[in-house]
Order: structure tokens, then C-alpha cells, then sequence
């Protein structure tokens, strides 16, 4: 496991055909120099001398100063921002479409005219050997994946910069734009949307694929007001081995729509879907999600350990059979969810005929083990900043170290 990003990067010089490299480059062995950045494969390290130093929490960290010769490699390495016109491995930039935690994106043409979308990895994720692994399962999965309501996989592309996917273009606007503007919805849109996503989601669970960070901006209604779900950056493969991000932990999604599982680190399943999706359904018809806080730890924190809001006392017009399936679909326990998006789909269809009395609606106990409650949720917190204030420093140190010797 890697400590610590990139450190400094120095300069380098072209000679004839082939290319002399000098980089100053943090890590916790030389054997992982390799996978530093994707363009990194064919480098021929010819002399390396590296200073090693013990640090709370790693095995080691290498300060390494390394040259060699590569046949092939990038301007620079540092993350490229591609302006309106500029092209990349044959596609056009139209628009930067912004960034995210794990990603860029942009609007593109293909040679032939057709609009795409090209991911890269964020600033934050480049150099970690995870990077390239997850990008071709998210690849994969949109290759494997054929339905209206999911977003295609194009193609896997390699520019000098790294590696980036090409993705169907989704004209529209997010579920979160929609949400902003109309929310709270009548009963039968929200129904309609939320039907539709438990189509694409079941179709998805069918073929061995969750989804882990269902939330409004990844859904995108189209003009014709067609659903579909896009962003698989995070999805699980079912049977694919655990891939873990240098910069972050098991614990993936977003926390307002995350369910108890994820949140304690476990890799989630198609229940954990159907718990993200019941948080949408709840947004859908109160205008507002059922945990809300001041930040993610205290947002967790109540997924955990808090019990939600009526969505009747927040909006009287949605009735009881449709309190009862959002309930359900967002229990704690997920043995007590609905165990496949096709029954809570069923159950949507017939919400005026259910029998509640087969409803555990009952206020839940707070998850075991990893909820973070009162004090221990501040402890946590302080021990969360003071680590990241000391790795600051840790870096700042050795940047002074490397640039003065």
C-alpha cells in the first residue's frame, strides 16, 4: 500500500529518439515504481538511489531518484486539462463537463460525428495501480451491459497522458437538477421514475452488477424523460476480486444514499442498491433525504444508528402503501430490506392493495459494532484530522528535503 502521491516532479530532456528521465517519487517500495503513473510500464530504470525512512502507519517511504530511458512517455505527467477544440486520441473536445472525486469528464465527436463522453481519472487517483484495474472493469461491466436505461461502455483509449474510457453521450439533465427544480414530486412521477429504476437496477443485479453509488447525479433523465443510470466507477463485479484506492478506503458511496453496510466497510450487494434507491424514492416525494447533517461522519453516523422521518408527516398526499415500500427498502438490517428490486418493483405497482400488516415499520436499533455515536463519532473525527495535518507535514518535509538536495 502506498503512503504517500507524488512528491515533486522534475524536469527532463529529449535526446535523439529517446527519452531521458529524472523524478523525484514517494513510495513504500522501488518494486511499485513501475506502476506509478500507467505510462511508467516501459520505462527501464538503468540506476536508482533512494534514501529509506521509518513513519507511523507505513512499512516504509522511499524518496527515490531515479533515471532511465522509455521508448514511449508523456510531456509531462501532471493531470492535462483539455480545452474546447483540442483532441484527444482522435476525439474533439466540445466541453469540460467538470470534475469529480474520482474523475474528469468531456464532451466529445468522434472522427465519424458522434457525440461521446471521455472519463479520466482525477488529479487525486493518478499513479495509483488501482486506477488502471478499475477503469477496465468499469469498462467491462459497460461492455456487458445491454439496455436502455444504462450507460455504454465505447471503448478503453490510451493517450500519452493515461488511460481514459469513451462513454455514450447521455443528453439531459441530472436527477439532482430535476429534484432542485420540481421537487416534491406527484405521486405518480415519482412513481414512474422510481419503477424505472428498479427495472435497470434489476437488469443489473440479473447480470452480476451493483451499481454501490446510486444518487441523483448519477441518473440522468433524457428529453423524452427516459431514465439512466451512468457512472459505474465504483460498481462490483460479482466474483472480481476486492480492489481498494490508494487515497481511500472499503467504504464506498455517497453518504447521504449510502447504505449501514457500506458505511462499516463491507462490500455491498444488490440490497445495498435497493437501500440507495428507497433514499431517492423518499427524496422523490419530501423534497429532502431522511438523514441530513453537518457533514459526512454525522451523515453516516445517523444511517447507522438513527431511525427516519415518516415520509406521510412530511407529505400527507403520499399513502400508506407507498410508506410502507420506502420503509421496507430502507431498513438498517438488510435481511429485513426487500431482497430483489423486482419484488419492491411489484409492490409499487400494487400499492393500494398491500396487506401493511406484513410490514416490520417498527424503529430499528442502532447498527453493531461500527456506528460512530456521540463522543466516540468526535474522537473519531480528531483522530481523521490530526492524521491528515501530519501526513501535510510529512509531505511539506520531504518536498523541502528533495528540492534543497
Amino acid at each position: 500500500m502506498w503512503c504517500e502521491k507524488q512528491a515533486y516532479l522534475g524536469s527532463f530532456t529529449l535526446p535523439s529518439a529517446e527519452l531521458i528521465v529524472e523524478r523525484y517519487l514517494i513510495i513504500s517500495t522501488i518494486a511499485q515504481l513501475p506502476f506509478l503513473l500507467p505510462n511508467l510500464r516501459d520505462l527501464q530504470i538503468n540506476n536508482a538511489d533512494g534514501i529509506m525512512s521509518r513513519v507511523s502507519g507505513c512499512d516504509s517511504i522511499v524518496v527515490l531518484r531515479f533515471s532511465g530511458q522509455a521508448k514511449r512517455y508523456p510531456e509531462k505527467l501532471m493531470t492535462v486539462t483539455y480545452k474546447a477544440g483540442s483532441t484527444v486520441c482522435g476525439y474533439r473536445v466540445i466541453e469540460s463537463l467538470g470534475e469529480g472525486g474520482l474523475s474528469q469528464l468531456y464532451k466529445a465527436v468522434t472522427p465519424d460525428g458522434i457525440l461521446v463522453k471521455l472519463k479520466f481519472p482525477a488529479a487525486a487517483i493518478i499513479g495509483d495501480p488501482a486506477t488502471y484495474e478499475r477503469f477496465l472493469r468499469e469498462f467491462t461491466i459497460g461492455q456487458k451491459l445491454t439496455h436502455p436505461a444504462i450507460q455504454r461502455a465505447i471503448a478503453i483509449e490510451e493517450s500519452p497522458e493515461g488511460v481514459f474510457l469513451v462513454l455514450d453521450f447521455i443528453e439531459g439533465k441530472s436527477l439532482r437538477d430535476y429534484i432542485i427544480e420540481h421537487a416534491p414530486l406527484l405521486l405518480d412521477e415519482a412513481i414512474v421514475i422510481t419503477t424505472h429504476l428498479l427495472e435497470a437496477i434489476g437488469y443489473l443485479h440479473q447480470n452480476g452488477v451493483f451499481h454501490r453509488d446510486l444518487k441523483p447525479e448519477n441518473i440522468i433523465i433524457d428529453p423524452d424523460k427516459k431514465i439512466h443510470i451512468v457512472d459505474f466507477g465504483v460498481a462490483l463485479l460479482e466474483g472480481a476480486r476486492r480492489v481498494t484506492w490508494r487515497l481511500g478506503s472499503n467504504a464506498f458511496g455517497t453518504p447521504d444514499y449510502m447504505s449501514p453496510e457500506q458505511i462499516q466497510g463491507k462490500r455491498g450487494d444488490a440490497r445495498s442498491d435497493i437501500y440507495s434507491l428507497g433514499i431517492i424514492f423518499y427524496e422523490l416525494l419530501t423534497g429532502g433525504v431522511p438523514f441530513r447533517g453537518d457533514n459526512p461522519l454525522s451523515i453516516m453516523s445517523q444511517h447507522l444508528t438513527a431511525n427516519p422521518k415518516s415520509p406521510r408527516k412530511l407529505n400527507p398526499a403520499v399513502p400508506p402503501g407507498v410508506e410502507a415500500i420506502i420503509l421496507k427498502a430502507i431498513r438498517r438490517d438488510p435481511g429485513k430490506r426487500y431482497q430483489s428490486a423486482e419484488a419492491m418493483r411489484q409492490d409499487l405497482q400494487h400499492y393500494g392493495e398491500l396487506d401493511l400488516s406484513r410490514f416490520a415499520l417498527d424503529a430499528e436499533r442502532p447498527a453493531r459494532g461500527d456506528a460512530l455515536t456521540g463522543r466516540n463519532m468526535w474522537v473519531f473525527s480528531a483522530i481523521i484530522t490530526a492524521c491528515f495535518l501530519a501526513i501535510a507535514a510529512l509531505i511539506l518535509f520531504i518536498v523541502f528535503v528533495v528540492e534543497h538536495h
